[in-house]
């Protein structure tokens, strides 16, 4: 799938929120695969940046910095993901991104 494919999509109608029996949704999905112009079609297209995944409740930001993708991280910091959100063992974005001063960097910037 690209982006233009997920565009097609939305524009017939599909939930861009849409989740699976983990909670997880495109945006996650896409985050994890590392696919920078999918986050950016579905943030366009209104994914909930901050949607939790039912297990672990980690958002789409806690999975970037797990992933290390800065761009991507930046793109989701600057469509309102939530950097001090905590999943259910507490931790925040920052605390994911303890191994990349590069992703640390961004989201000192915006705190």
């Amino acid at each position: 799938v690209d982006a233009k494919t997920v565009k097609l999509l939305v524009e017939k109608g599909v939930n861009v929120n849409a989740a699976d029996v983990k909670g997880y949704t495109a945006l996650h999905l896409a985050v994890t695969e590392k696919r920078l112009e999918i986050v950016r079609e579905l943030i366009k297209s209104g994914a909930d940046v901050n949607a939790e995944e039912y297990g672990n409740k980690c958002i789409p930001l806690h999975l970037a910095c797990m992933v290390g993708e800065k761009e991507i991280v930046e793109e989701l910091v600057k469509a309102g993901g939530e950097i001090e959100q905590a999943d259910k063992f507490g931790m925040i974005a920052m605390d994911y991104a303890k191994n990349s001063k590069e992703i640390a960097e961004v989201l000192k910037k915006e705190t």
